[in-house]
Protein backbone atom coordinates (compact mmCIF):
# COMPACT_ATOMS: atom_id res chain seq x y z
CA UNK A 1 0.00 0.00 0.00
CA UNK A 2 1.37 3.48 -0.56
CA UNK A 3 1.66 6.35 1.62
CA UNK A 4 -1.32 7.62 0.23
CA UNK A 5 -3.59 4.70 0.34
CA UNK A 6 -2.49 4.47 3.98
CA UNK A 7 -3.25 8.10 4.92
CA UNK A 8 -6.54 7.92 3.32
CA UNK A 9 -7.37 4.85 5.11
CA UNK A 10 -6.27 6.19 8.41
CA UNK A 11 -8.75 9.48 7.51
CA UNK A 12 -11.44 7.61 6.93
CA UNK A 13 -10.99 5.54 10.08
CA UNK A 14 -10.56 8.74 11.52
CA UNK A 15 -13.97 10.47 10.31
CA UNK A 16 -15.78 7.21 11.07
CA UNK A 17 -14.54 7.00 14.43
CA UNK A 18 -15.40 10.96 14.58
CA UNK A 19 -18.71 9.82 13.33
CA UNK A 20 -19.36 7.32 16.10
CA UNK A 21 -18.43 9.80 18.83
CA UNK A 22 -21.15 12.50 17.53
CA UNK A 23 -23.45 9.75 17.80
CA UNK A 24 -22.19 8.55 21.51
CA UNK A 25 -22.34 11.97 22.70
CA UNK A 26 -25.89 12.46 21.28
CA UNK A 27 -27.13 9.41 22.66
CA UNK A 28 -25.67 10.07 26.17
CA UNK A 29 -27.26 13.35 26.26
CA UNK A 30 -30.56 12.31 24.93
CA UNK A 31 -30.18 9.09 27.81
CA UNK A 32 -29.92 12.00 29.87
CA UNK A 33 -32.62 13.73 29.28
CA UNK A 34 -35.03 10.82 28.75
CA UNK A 35 -34.06 9.06 32.54
CA UNK A 36 -34.95 12.60 33.85
CA UNK A 37 -38.13 12.95 31.62
CA UNK A 38 -39.08 9.76 32.79
CA UNK A 39 -39.46 10.39 36.20
CA UNK A 40 -41.25 13.35 35.84
CA UNK A 41 -43.42 11.89 32.80
CA UNK A 42 -44.60 8.74 35.38
CA UNK A 43 -44.83 10.85 38.28
CA UNK A 44 -47.66 13.54 36.53
CA UNK A 45 -49.24 10.45 34.51
CA UNK A 46 -49.89 8.34 37.42
CA UNK A 47 -50.77 11.32 39.61
CA UNK A 48 -53.25 12.38 37.00
CA UNK A 49 -54.70 8.62 36.64
CA UNK A 50 -55.16 7.89 40.20
CA UNK A 51 -56.73 11.66 40.88
CA UNK A 52 -59.33 10.96 37.82
CA UNK A 53 -59.90 7.48 39.49
CA UNK A 54 -60.81 9.22 42.66
CA UNK A 55 -62.63 12.36 41.35
CA UNK A 56 -64.85 9.69 38.97
CA UNK A 57 -67.44 7.86 39.67
CA UNK A 58 -69.67 4.72 37.82
CA UNK A 59 -69.36 4.71 34.08
CA UNK A 60 -66.67 7.56 33.44
CA UNK A 61 -64.29 6.10 35.76
CA UNK A 62 -64.43 2.98 33.87
CA UNK A 63 -64.02 5.10 30.65
CA UNK A 64 -61.56 7.16 32.51
CA UNK A 65 -59.32 3.84 33.26
CA UNK A 66 -59.37 2.74 29.91
CA UNK A 67 -58.34 6.23 28.24
CA UNK A 68 -56.49 7.67 31.07
CA UNK A 69 -54.66 4.05 31.44
CA UNK A 70 -53.85 3.76 27.66
CA UNK A 71 -52.62 7.52 27.40
CA UNK A 72 -50.80 7.30 30.53
CA UNK A 73 -48.98 3.97 29.10
CA UNK A 74 -48.45 6.00 25.52
CA UNK A 75 -46.41 8.59 27.58
CA UNK A 76 -44.25 6.90 29.35
CA UNK A 77 -43.92 3.79 27.00
CA UNK A 78 -43.21 6.58 24.69
CA UNK A 79 -39.84 7.62 26.86
CA UNK A 80 -39.14 3.84 27.71
CA UNK A 81 -38.66 3.37 24.15
CA UNK A 82 -36.53 6.46 23.67
CA UNK A 83 -33.82 5.41 26.14
CA UNK A 84 -33.93 1.63 25.05
CA UNK A 85 -33.97 2.47 21.44
CA UNK A 86 -30.65 5.04 22.55
CA UNK A 87 -29.13 1.85 24.77
CA UNK A 88 -29.02 -0.01 21.67
CA UNK A 89 -27.00 2.40 19.69
CA UNK A 90 -24.74 2.50 22.52
CA UNK A 91 -24.21 -1.61 22.30
CA UNK A 92 -23.29 -1.55 19.05
CA UNK A 93 -20.19 0.83 18.49
CA UNK A 94 -17.96 -1.03 17.18
CA UNK A 95 -20.46 -2.41 14.29
CA UNK A 96 -21.37 1.39 14.14
CA UNK A 97 -17.56 2.20 13.58
CA UNK A 98 -17.27 -0.30 10.69
CA UNK A 99 -20.30 0.30 9.32
CA UNK A 100 -19.44 4.32 8.71
CA UNK A 101 -15.79 3.50 7.19
CA UNK A 102 -17.90 0.76 4.57
CA UNK A 103 -20.43 3.91 3.72
CA UNK A 104 -17.92 6.56 3.58
CA UNK A 105 -15.76 3.97 1.49
CA UNK A 106 -18.30 2.48 -0.75
CA UNK A 107 -19.77 6.20 -1.67
CA UNK A 108 -18.31 9.98 -2.73
CA UNK A 109 -21.45 10.81 -1.96
CA UNK A 110 -21.89 9.38 1.52
CA UNK A 111 -18.37 10.44 2.70
CA UNK A 112 -19.56 14.22 2.00
CA UNK A 113 -22.80 13.80 3.66
CA UNK A 114 -20.97 12.60 6.36
CA UNK A 115 -18.75 15.23 6.64
CA UNK A 116 -21.52 17.83 6.46
CA UNK A 117 -23.41 16.34 9.26
CA UNK A 118 -20.29 16.30 11.27
CA UNK A 119 -19.45 19.70 10.36
CA UNK A 120 -23.15 20.87 11.36
CA UNK A 121 -23.01 18.88 14.78
CA UNK A 122 -19.82 20.48 15.35
CA UNK A 123 -21.75 23.65 15.94
CA UNK A 124 -24.22 22.52 18.06
CA UNK A 125 -22.71 20.61 20.48
CA UNK A 126 -23.37 22.76 22.97
CA UNK A 127 -26.94 22.66 22.51
CA UNK A 128 -29.69 20.00 23.40
CA UNK A 129 -29.82 16.40 22.30
CA UNK A 130 -33.31 17.43 20.50
CA UNK A 131 -31.45 20.34 18.64
CA UNK A 132 -28.04 17.78 17.97
CA UNK A 133 -30.49 15.22 16.73
CA UNK A 134 -31.81 17.22 13.62
CA UNK A 135 -28.33 17.38 12.13
CA UNK A 136 -28.22 13.57 11.54
CA UNK A 137 -30.96 13.41 9.31
CA UNK A 138 -29.52 13.91 5.66
CA UNK A 139 -27.74 10.63 6.91
CA UNK A 140 -30.69 8.90 6.30
CA UNK A 141 -30.90 9.48 2.76
CA UNK A 142 -27.10 8.27 2.03
CA UNK A 143 -28.31 5.29 2.84
CA UNK A 144 -30.70 5.00 0.47
CA UNK A 145 -31.87 1.21 -0.23
CA UNK A 146 -28.72 0.03 1.77
CA UNK A 147 -30.00 -0.18 5.01
CA UNK A 148 -30.00 -4.22 5.24
CA UNK A 149 -26.44 -3.81 4.65
CA UNK A 150 -26.16 -1.13 7.62
CA UNK A 151 -28.63 -2.71 10.29
CA UNK A 152 -26.63 -1.29 13.18
CA UNK A 153 -26.42 2.84 11.22
CA UNK A 154 -29.84 1.94 10.44
CA UNK A 155 -31.12 1.36 13.67
CA UNK A 156 -28.74 4.40 15.22
CA UNK A 157 -30.45 6.73 13.02
CA UNK A 158 -33.90 5.93 13.48
CA UNK A 159 -33.08 5.80 17.26
CA UNK A 160 -31.79 9.18 16.78
CA UNK A 161 -34.63 10.54 14.39
CA UNK A 162 -37.32 8.86 16.45
CA UNK A 163 -36.51 10.79 19.85
CA UNK A 164 -37.53 14.44 19.15
CA UNK A 165 -41.11 12.26 18.47
CA UNK A 166 -40.91 10.27 21.18
CA UNK A 167 -40.30 12.72 23.49
CA UNK A 168 -42.42 15.23 22.13
CA UNK A 169 -45.60 12.65 22.26
CA UNK A 170 -44.35 12.26 26.24
CA UNK A 171 -44.20 15.71 26.56
CA UNK A 172 -48.02 16.39 25.27
CA UNK A 173 -49.56 13.55 27.26
CA UNK A 174 -47.78 14.79 30.40
CA UNK A 175 -49.16 18.33 29.83
CA UNK A 176 -52.58 17.04 29.48
CA UNK A 177 -51.98 14.74 32.18
CA UNK A 178 -51.36 17.73 34.50
CA UNK A 179 -53.86 19.69 33.49
CA UNK A 180 -56.71 17.02 34.07
CA UNK A 181 -55.03 16.60 37.41
CA UNK A 182 -55.25 19.60 38.53
CA UNK A 183 -58.64 19.38 37.42
CA UNK A 184 -59.48 16.12 39.10
CA UNK A 185 -57.73 17.75 42.03
CA UNK A 186 -59.93 20.47 42.72
CA UNK A 187 -63.23 18.43 42.01
CA UNK A 188 -62.19 16.00 44.84
CA UNK A 189 -61.92 19.54 47.41
CA UNK A 190 -64.89 20.75 46.19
Amino acid sequence: MTDNGEAAGRNIDALAQRAVDSFMTLVRRGTALAGGALAIVFLICVSGFLLGVAALSDGIRTIWIILGGTFAIIGIGAVVLAIVRLLRVKRHAVALVSEFHDLIVGDARSERVVIETLESSDDVQDQSAVVMSRQFFSMQESLGGRSDKFKALSAALRAIHSFPLLMLLSVVITISFAGLGLIFALALAI
